[in-house]
């Protein structure tokens, strides 16, 4: 009883208020960030985006957990950068691939060209404050980093921009060495092998989060209002929740429930077949310029 007592303690302390004027706390960690989140993977979280500065709403963090695995925090692809200039010493930052050309010679190469009779064997980063007398150096070999299916092959995105990957690791390794203080404990998504696209959306605390988004596009499916098919055609789906007071678009957090409540109970109007009279007057055609006006997404 004691440690459950400590543990929301400890939870409600890490409760903060952003730069922004949000509020972030575990409450809205479980509801906007990572649901699946355990207690102890919310508070270290937390902790992490308070010491650092971090506002996950405008995506400068991330919580992502797959199934039983526990959580990774990653860190949005410009946090780096803009602690790096915020440091106030930081003076320039060359980064690119190592390769070995067909005569054995290793090259550092700016960039990410690699050419066809080249091997990829590293990515290098420099990084240079004002404050030093010398840069910071470093490489990253591709065989300790490259992110591999159970199957032992790269994965999707190792196997299509190789080049790319590992120069970022290189990148985010050397300015964590290069800036120890402004970079402690954080990572970026090609360190930390997650293979998945991370949203550039901002979040909106109080309007309704992506998981409840999802549970109203997946009843609605089922209702016919929405197809998968066309996910950017939410016409249907507009129309209902209008028609009873709700804006899609603008959803609040606590209308979701009452909007699932009545998705539940709607019973879509069976079309009824038509008899028309037969005719032989030519039906006349719709030109097609061979574009289809899509609808406004909505915010996923």
């Amino acid at each position: 009883m004691t440690k459950a007592v400590q543990k929301t303690n400890a939870l409600d302390l890490a409760s903060f208020t952003l730069e922004g004027g949000q509020v972030l706390n575990a409450e809205t960690v479980k509801n906007y960030i990572c649901p699946r989140a355990t207690q102890q993977e919310i508070l270290m979280f937390l902790e992490l985006c308070k010491a650092q500065k971090l506002n996950p709403f405008i995506r400068d963090a991330y919580l992502v957990k797959y199934g039983d695995q526990a959580a990774n925090i990653i860190v949005g692809k410009d946090v780096f950068i803009k602690k790096a200039y915020a440091s106030g010493v930081f003076r320039y930052m060359k980064a690119g691939i190592v390769v070995v050309d067909k005569d054995r010679n290793i090259i550092e190469r700016e960039g990410t060209i690699k050419l066809p009779d080249e091997t990829l064997v590293g990515g290098w980063c420099e990084v240079s404050r004002s404050d030093r007398e010398f840069p910071m150096h470093h490489t990253a070999s591709l065989e300790e980093y490259i992110q591999k299916t159970k199957n032992g092959t790269p994965n999707k995105m190792w196997s299509e921009k190789p080049c790319t990957m590992i120069r970022k690791v290189a990148q985010s390794q050397c300015l964590r060495e290069s800036f120890p203080d402004e970079l402690q404990g954080l990572y970026q998504q090609e360190e930390m092998g997650y293979e998945g696209r991370l949203s550039e959306r901002e979040i909106k605390p109080g309007m309704a989060s992506t998981q409840q988004k999802n549970q109203i596009m997946a009843l609605a499916a089922q209702k016919g209002l929405f197809d998968y098919g066309d996910l950017k055609n939410t016409v249907e789906l507009e129309k209902f929740c209008e028609s009873n007071g709700y804006s899609l678009k603008e959803l609040k957090f606590e209308e979701v429930d009452e909007l699932i409540d009545l998705l539940s109970k709607y019973e879509p109007i069976q079309d009824k077949v038509q008899d028309v009279e037969y005719t032989e007057e030519p039906i006349e055609e719709i030109e097609d310029n061979g574009q289809i006006e899509g609808q406004q997404v909505m915010d996923m």
